[in-house]
């Protein structure tokens, strides 16, 4: 039984007295002698006390090596639940035991600590003792239960701030300076020039997403929003040159995408919209229907996976015409087949989405309609006959794909 002078009585007790992970995390830190960090479930560092000033040069992130996760050996506090790693820093080793912490089968994060300490400017090996180890098991109880108690706030303040985040792009706020002096009130920069991203998972891992997210860019936190099945991100982009733009766009995408990968993502599968910059953020929505127009046209047109509306030619043209001239645009082309298939009940519209989307493929597409390739052969040429365009010209194909996509944006919005 848990003495009621142990640390995990100390730690509950800070706990009911309103006291966070930076005040758990230093006590542990003194009680061991020894440098202590807490991760969360992706690696990223939230709270590090090291009681000897070691100066640590420590990245945002400390990976650990995989390991099978057992909550039984956790609750029994056996030593199967400690595990040992290594990290290298300006040359000098320095061996950590981790500890995981689960809630049934989901890890939370991971307690650090490192199995050095200073002794004559110089660090030295030193094991931890079987007290040592039960001091850790005594802190992982009140960690994780912060841990989780902090992850649940912080879900409830992204609703809030999401919902905050689409009535912004979706132009529905009451004036500017409300804008401003609520996102005040959460640290956001929202001042000046921004930029929007839409970014597409295809397995919408979201939360991995926002909590790898690198905290800086051009010097203010980027701000990420789950809307309409999409990541959304928001960048300053105050006193950033064309060029220098263009750099630190790519510099950021790819960190992100270097960490997702990280995680198990694959990169390829990834899809990247970027807007244009706007000057104020009453034009936001601009630049957040300019990054999902690149998402789309890039999937079809250029095959990549990062995506700028500045270079998608003409096409951004197309799309930065009114509204109304758009859906007048796609009734022309699409709204025989609308028709068609309304009083026929049949599904042409569906189809010629999906032939699209395989890149006018009938093999592929026809798989995936899960119908005979004649079959499909015949609901092309009845697309055809209906909209009286012909699918094997490029322009006519350009046609259809703007008003198709003239009708997805529609759905959005």
């Amino acid at each position: 039984m848990t003495h009621p002078d142990s640390l995990f009585y100390q730690l509950i007790q800070d706990l009911a007295q309103g006291k966070g992970l930076p005040h758990l995390i230093w006590r542990l830190s003194q009680i061991l002698n020894r440098p202590v960090l807490l991760t969360n479930s992706v690696h990223r560092i939230l709270v590090f006390h090291d009681p000897h000033n070691l100066n640590l040069d420590l990245d945002e992130f400390l990976y650990v090596p995989p390991v099978k996760l057992n909550e039984a050996d956790f609750l029994s506090r056996s030593e199967h639940s400690l595990h040992h790693a290594q990290l290298t820093l300006n040359g000098q080793v320095f061996p950590f035991v981790y500890l995981p912490l689960l809630a049934g089968d989901y890890c939370l994060g991971y307690i650090l600590v490192l199995e050095t300490y200073p002794v004559a400017d110089s660090l030295k090996l030193k094991s931890l003792s079987a007290k040592d180890k039960e001091t850790i098991f005594d802190a992982a109880m009140p960690l994780l239960l912060c841990l989780k108690n902090s992850s649940e706030v912080s879900l409830r303040q992204e609703q809030y701030r999401d919902d905050f985040i689409r009535d912004i792009l979706y132009n529905n706020y009451d004036s500017k300076a409300a804008i401003h002096e609520k996102a005040k009130s959460w640290g956001w920069n929202l001042q000046g020039s921004l930029l929007a991203l839409v970014i597409d998972l295809p397995d919408q891992d979201f939360k991995t997403a926002r909590e790898i997210l690198p905290r800086l860019f051009n010097h203010s936190s980027p701000i990420s929003a789950y809307i309409n099945l999409q990541l959304v991100i928001i960048l300053n982009i105050n006193g950033l040159k064309k060029v220098k733009l263009k750099t630190a766009l790519n510099n950021f995408i790819n960190s992100f995408l270097d960490r997702l990968a990280d995680h198990g993502k694959d990169r390829s599968s990834i899809g990247i919209g970027i807007g244009s910059g706007v000057p104020s953020i009453t034009d936001l929505y601009k630049s957040y229907q300019e990054a999902k127009v690149a998402w789309e046209l890039g999937k079809v047109f250029d095959h990549k996976s990062v995506c700028y509306f500045e270079e998608m030619g003409f096409l951004k043209f197309i799309f930065t015409q009114p509204a109304r001239e758009l859906e007048e645009f796609s009734q022309r082309v699409l709204g025989p087949l609308l028709e068609y298939d309304q009083a026929e009940n049949t599904g042409l519209l569906d189809s010629l989405r999906v032939f699209i989307e395989y890149k006018c493929q009938i093999a592929e597409c026809s798989k995936a309609l899960y119908v005979h390739e004649n079959t499909l052969r015949n609901r092309i040429k009845k697309i055809e006959q209906i909209t009286g365009f012909d699918l094997r010209r490029v322009d006519h194909m350009v046609n259809v794909y703007i008003a198709l996509q003239v009708l997805n944006l529609g759905k959005d919005d």
